[in-house]
């Protein structure tokens, strides 16, 4: 499915158009009167014959691509539109980015403020006629999720719980089949055989976290993403930032976690694949100054997998990649 030549001109002159009040406006009222005019576009998409019978699937990022992936196998065209290496969190979309998920049959997002920037256009896009879009969370119970402190904000990064991500695997497996019921027991099958490789990967993890110390226990990163991992292999976590990485961290946020670090003598602090790692070198060198050398681990990937090609673009290879990593460190 794609778009004809005149639609798909004016929706990207229009997505050029948003791109650049993304830019420049931070308004409370902007996306809603944006939205309205663009769903308007939206609505005037059709159907071009490309001569590909199959259903086009667009996902914000790659490890939501990858789930989508290993439910339909080849009966549909999957892609994503975040790149490997950016945060999710503060990405903006490109015209580029909201052609595509304009053209596509079926638009599946990790969602709970996750793509911050992209879900609001993304709900309100789903309320159009013929329009299929949800969400990963979606098919979350909410007894399971963690809330920050301020009690209503959600952490997103329910991934690193390996049993909520085969939940999420259920919901996706269910959508597509209520969407494409020609392809239920195909997709019932896959979900199957996939639950059981996340199961694998648990045991896994687990067997490879208990050569840890307790002492040592402690995952220390650049934003608070693994809360839910450490939740399920009993690891203390502490994020120099908070849930979204969107603000630097202060003098005292690093003064802080370096008092911490020396007083419990932790081995080792980690930074992320997509952010930069001078603030956790700051707290490096904080801790040297006190006598207490603290390296600095391998990058963990917190938000999404890694680039195409490489072990890492896919949840298990992602996963395994971060515990093996978080053992060496601190083993």
């Amino acid at each position: 499915m794609g778009l004809d030549n005149s639609n798909s001109t004016s929706i990207f002159a229009f997505a050029s158009f948003f791109n650049f009040f993304m830019k420049k406006s931070t308004a409370p009222g902007f996306l809603a009167l944006f939205i309205p005019s663009l769903l308007f576009l939206m609505s005037c998409s059709s159907p071009s014959d490309t001569g590909d019978k199959k259903t086009k699937i667009i996902c914000t990022t790659g490890m939501v691509a990858d789930l989508v992936e290993q439910v339909t196998g080849d009966v549909a065209t999957v892609n994503h539109v975040i790149p490997s290496g950016l945060d999710p969190h503060t990405y903006k979309p490109t015209p580029q980015n909201i052609s595509e998920i304009m053209s596509a049959d079926i638009v599946i997002y990790s969602g709970i403020g996750l793509e911050a920037k992209l879900e609001e256009i993304l709900e309100n896009y789903g309320k159009k006629d013929g329009k299929f879009v949800f969400s990963l969370g979606e098919g979350l119970p909410d007894s399971s999720l963690i809330y920050v402190e301020d009690g209503h904000s959600v952490d997103p990064h329910f991934w690193f719980d390996i049993d909520l991500w085969s939940k999420a695997t259920s919901h996706v497996e269910n959508e597509l089949s209520s969407h494409m019921p020609a392809f239920q027991l195909e997709f019932t099958d896959r979900a199957s055989k996939y639950r059981s490789s996340l199961s694998d990967l648990k045991d896994w993890a687990q067997t490879e976290l208990n050569q840890i110390p307790n002492g040592q226990r402690v995952l220390v990163t650049v934003h608070d993403a693994f809360s839910y991992f450490g939740a399920s292999f009993d690891v203390q976590v502490r994020g120099l930032l908070g849930i979204s990485p969107e603000l630097d961290a202060g003098v005292q946020d690093v003064s802080s976690l370096v008092d911490f670090l020396v007083q419990n003598k932790i081995a080792a602090v980690f930074v992320e694949e997509s952010l930069p790692t001078r603030t956790m070198e700051a707290v490096v060198a904080g801790c040297q100054n006190y006598g207490h050398n603290v390296s600095l681990g391998e990058k963990l990937y917190a938000d999404n997998v890694g680039a195409a090609g490489t072990p890492q673009d896919n949840y298990l290879g992602m996963f395994k990649h971060n515990v093996k990593t978080i053992v060496n460190a601190l083993k």
